[in-house]
C-alpha cells in the first residue's frame, strides 16, 4: 500500500484532532519562548539582551536632555523678540538623547542669533506648548518667530546633515529678523 492509499484511508476526525493537537504545540512552543524572553528583560531591567549589549559606546552620548544646560525657559523666550529654536524632547527618547550634543554645537554657533528652548513634552506645565506644535514624536525642533508667533519645523532627517541644517536657519533668521 503506497502513501497515496495510506492518505485516503485516513479517519477525516482523526487527522482533524492530530491537526489540532500539533497547532496547540506549536503555540505553546510560541509562548514559551516569548515568555523565556521576557523573563531576559525584565532580569535586564526593562531592556532586550541585544539592546543592553550594543550599548554604551564611546561614541553614543548618555547623558539625558535635561542634564544639557543649554539656553532658557520656553515662557521667558516667547515674550522676546529674539527668534527661538524650540526643541521638544523626552529623556528616555533615544533619538533625543543621540541629538542632543547636535543642539549643543548648534547651541554653540547660533546662540547669539536664536534663543535655545527645550521642552519636556511630560512636563505638565508645557502641556500648551506641546498641544500648540501639535507634538507627537520626538525628537522635534521648530525655529520660531516670537514677534509674529509663526514657526517652521525642522525636519528630522535634516539633523545629520550639519550643513543644511545651518543654511535652513540662517534663511530663516534672515527672514525672520
Amino acid at each position: 500500500m503506497g502513501f497515496k492509499e495510506k492518505f485516503q484511508n485516513i479517519d477525516k476526525k482523526h487527522a482533524v484532532i492530530t491537526s489540532l493537537l500539533c497547532l496547540i504545540l506549536i503555540a505553546n512552543i510560541f509562548s514559551a519562548v516569548g515568555t523565556f524572553q521576557v523573563k531576559n528583560i525584565i532580569a535586564n531591567g526593562g531592556e532586550a539582551p541585544a539592546a543592553k549589549a550594543e550599548r554604551p559606546s564611546a561614541n553614543v552620548p548618555t547623558k539625558k536632555p535635561s542634564e544639557y544646560k543649554i539656553g532658557i525657559d520656553y515662557n521667558k523666550a516667547i515674550k522676546q523678540d529674539k527668534p527661538m529654536l524650540l526643541l521638544f524632547y523626552a529623556d528616555w527618547c533615544g533619538f533625543c538623547i543621540r541629538f542632543m550634543p547636535i543642539y549643543e554645537k548648534l547651541y554653540k554657533q547660533y546662540k547669539h542669533k536664536y534663543n535655545f528652548v527645550k521642552v519636556n513634552v511630560e512636563d505638565e506645565k508645557y502641556a500648551d506648548a506641546v498641544e500648540k506644535y501639535g507634538i507627537n514624536a520626538f525628537p522635534t525642533v521648530f525655529m520660531v518667530n516670537t514677534k509674529e508667533d509663526t514657526y517652521e519645523r525642522l525636519q528630522n532627517s535634516d539633523f545629520g546633515d550639519m550643513s543644511k541644517l545651518k543654511a535652513t536657519m540662517d534663511q530663516f533668521y534672515k527672514d525672520n529678523k
